[in-house]
């Protein structure tokens, strides 16, 4: 009965995963059209907790202006598995309507995706075998 707990919850995990890309991906998709591309600095590699004990989420903070103006945000899309180096540049795509949600043009659906793809499937497959087992 335990197994089937985790397998579902690892399930459920999957697939809030595979939102989360997908929905990241859609609005890259979306605001690719009307976005301004520009070159950004990065400043900083904000960290956040993951799941794990002692290991963290990276996200890339950059500077960048606007008609003049100056923002500075993490990457809305980051999926970043070391640090990117502080001082160097990186394209990004912002949405003018959106400006502090600077998103990387080449972080769509990816890696994450294809993994929680198979996680899904394989948790679904686990979870039927333990439940046909009942």
């Amino acid at each position: 009965m335990v197994w089937l707990v985790v397998t579902a919850g690892l399930l459920v995990a999957s697939l809030v995963t595979m939102v989360r890309e997908l929905r990241q991906g859609l609005t890259l998709r979306q605001i690719r059209p009307a976005a301004l591309e520009m070159q950004a600095e990065v400043v900083d590699n904000r960290a956040t907790r993951s799941g794990r004990p002692g290991a963290y989420f990276l996200t890339p903070v950059v500077r960048y202006y606007i008609h003049g103006k100056r923002y500075e945000a993490g990457i809305a899309n980051a999926s970043f598995g070391r640090p990117v180096e502080i001082g160097s540049s990186m394209t990004v795509l912002v949405s003018p309507e959106s400006p502090y949600s600077p998103m990387d043009p080449y972080g769509g659906p990816g890696a994450t995706l294809g993994g929680a793809i198979v996680t899904a499937v394989l948790s679904t497959l686990l979870l039927v075998w333990q439940l046909a087992l009942l």
